[in-house]
């Protein structure tokens, strides 16, 4: 454990001062994360408006202010989960960047794992004061109850780890294939619709809200979101943990099968 510790410390000094150096490109990278939150944001907040204030979906209702709460508690959590080895890992496959890194004495996704880290540290001290901000301009709902937010910490930290593992996954198809493009964009296209990126799930059809809720894409984002509101019914928490662990368990499983496969057949094709 002591070993694992000064490895992820010396990473993380090294990742912190790289993004540091280029902190103007790093913060575009990171306010273009406000972007898609706040496109829903201003669209569901016009349909709430043309409906005298609130939307219903069965016995779920959203306001402008829950609205507002909803998507920027997924702005804030959406950055702490986010990962990009999906779109980059293609490329070290391209140009041979990943045989140098085969050479080291530990597996290449820690060093990947303390890049994004380093990443997040280090805007989120730059956005903690925009978000703040948001906060203040559109008044969100506070949570409907105190316990709930503190399950969404355990929630997140799962939700991160696993949503790190699913993306690497999808990464690693480059073994096979370097033309990833068409199977990153479907990925992020289901991730939009089932995590609740577009729209809270309880507002979804009920044919779509049951696939939503049983997909690993509601245990990367939406659970924790729903938790940090104060928004999931006290019998269907036990249910999102167990949906939490099982993909998170499903994500290691294939993670270490697809490298191991992929490894044995990995050509360094621009190397």
């Amino acid at each position: 454990m002591t070993r694992w510790i000064q490895i992820y410390r010396a990473q993380l000094k090294v990742g912190i001062a790289a993004m540091l150096q280029y902190r103007f490109a790093v913060l575009i990278w990171a306010v273009w994360g406000f972007v898609g939150p706040l496109i829903s944001l201003a669209v569901w907040t016009a349909a709430t408006a043309s409906r005298g204030g609130s939307i219903s979906q069965g016995a779920t209702t959203f306001s402008r202010a829950d609205f507002a709460a909803y998507f920027l508690v997924f702005m804030v959590f959406s950055h702490l989960t986010m990962s990009w080895d999906a779109m980059e890992f293609a490329s070290r496959i391209r140009d041979g960047q990943l045989s140098p890194q085969l050479l080291k004495p530990i597996h290449p996704i820690h060093r990947d794992v303390a890049a994004n880290l380093a990443f997040k540290i280090v805007t989120s001290a730059m956005l903690l004061p925009v978000w703040g901000l948001l906060i203040l301009i559109f008044k969100p709902t506070p949570p409907a109850n105190l316990w709930q937010p503190i399950l969404a910490v355990p929630a997140l930290l799962i939700a991160g780890v696993m949503r790190y593992l699913f993306n690497y996954c999808v990464a690693l198809i480059a073994f096979w294939t370097t033309r990833v493009d068409a199977i990153n964009q479907l990925y992020f296209t289901l991730d939009s619709f089932l995590s609740g990126r577009i729209a809270p799930l309880a507002l979804l059809p009920l044919w779509l809200g049951t696939i939503a809720t049983y997909s690993p894409f509601r245990s990367m984002i939406s659970f924790p979101v729903e938790l940090a509101l104060g928004r999931v019914p006290p019998s269907q928490i036990p249910l999102g943990f167990a949906l939490q662990i099982f993909w998170l368990s499903l994500s290691v499983i294939a993670l270490r099968k697809m490298w191991n496969s992929g490894i044995r057949q990995y050509s360094a094709v621009g190397a």
